[in-house]
């Protein structure tokens, strides 16, 4: 369950499950990630590398860093500078049954800082992930 956030972020943005986990329209969210995937040169292999593990998250790209940026800033979680903004997550989950586990984990995450906003959102959620 904490990975919840987490995937529905990064690997869920970045792969299209998106849509099934947050219960956002599909065809929005695929095209959110569509745009961030292509504005930042992702590519099918750089997301498989990752998933599968063969490249570690301290290892990702800047490309696949800056992308889940994208998705962040775009989905309306992060602003440009690379700030959590922290209130909308808290506000986007209230009715879900992981409200309190998202509520801890921001705690826990959302002072998390990189070397730039792509980086900064990146360790962000690789923090929210290793909550699980």
């Amino acid at each position: 369950m904490r990975a919840t956030f987490a995937l529905t972020l990064l690997l869920g943005c970045l792969s299209g499950i998106l849509a099934q986990q947050a219960n956002i329209d599909s065809s929005v969210s695929k095209e959110l990630v569509t745009d961030c995937l292509k504005e930042n040169g992702v590519t099918p292999q750089d997301l498989a590398d990752l998933q599968s593990g063969k490249v570690k998250a301290e290892d990702a790209k800047d490309n696949v860093k800056c992308s889940s940026q994208c998705i962040l800033v775009k989905s309306g979680f992060m602003d440009s500078t690379g700030k959590l903004l922290t209130d909308k997550v808290k506000s986007y989950y209230a009715n879900s049954n992981f409200k309190d586990v998202i509520e801890k984990d921001l705690d826990r995450c959302s002072a998390v800082k990189g070397a730039n906003a792509c980086d900064t959102a990146f360790k962000i959620l690789s923090c929210f992930q290793a909550a699980n």
